[in-house]
């Protein structure tokens, strides 16, 4: 088979896929399957790899998010900074501006926010590291692209990932496959934020479209 061919019957599952999804997601709202078909997602989605007590890696990266998703994220790695498990953070630079602060009297950056927030969570300023990358329409892509040649770069041999729950299985393969056979540990660990059917309905499709088509 062509890879036209592959592309064509690929794409083809992912549109019957998101279709069954989509019905499913309707009629959970009418009848009780909800419980039983968020479980069966969940175990497709959650993918977490513990790190011993004792045991560290050279960096830890924080993938973006909502502000309400990233306060998960943040207090997540700050638990993992105070036990001694990672000490470089490295985060995602934002642009734009967010919150008011009345100590300044000007709203704060993006990136200022997240500062301030790891800061309250108990984790040193100077172990803070801002990544810039150019956004792109794949925002996890591009991200394990960006981070896969950082980490290659500066001789990293062991990475800790901290996102979303339901998001970790999407970022473990996205990342196992920028790495490819790089001599890289990489570990997922997700926040306590948590997730309803809709969301863990779309990202069973994002999950699906990136395992099929994009990497």
């Amino acid at each position: 088979m062509n890879s036209l061919c592959r592309y064509a019957v690929r794409s083809a599952i992912v549109i019957a896929l998101c279709a069954f999804l989509v019905v499913v997601g309707a009629c959970s709202e009418s009848f009780d399957i909800r419980s039983p078909i968020k479980h069966w997602l969940e175990g497709k989605l959650v993918v977490v790899n513990s790190l011993p007590s004792s045991a560290t890696v050279d960096a830890s990266y924080v993938l973006g998010g909502s502000p309400r998703s990233l306060e998960y994220k943040f207090r997540t790695i700050a638990d993992c900074y105070r036990k001694g498990m990672c000490k470089t953070i490295l985060i995602l630079s934002r642009p734009g501006i967010t919150e008011y602060s009345s100590s300044l009297g000007r709203n704060l950056t993006n990136n200022e926010w997240s500062i301030l927030k790891l800061k309250i969570a108990g984790v040193s300023e100077k172990d803070i590291e801002l990544v810039d990358m150019e956004p792109g329409f794949f925002g996890t892509l591009t991200e394990a692209k960006h981070i896969a040649r950082l980490a290659e770069r500066r001789g990293y041999e062991s990475l800790m990932l901290v996102t979303a729950p339901y998001h970790t299985k999407r970022v473990k393969v996205t990342f196992a496959s920028m790495l490819g056979d790089k001599d890289i540990t990489v570990r997922v660990r997700g926040s306590a934020e948590r997730h309803s059917l809709f969301i863990l309905v779309v990202e069973f499709i994002k999950l699906t479209v990136y395992q099929y088509l994009l990497i």
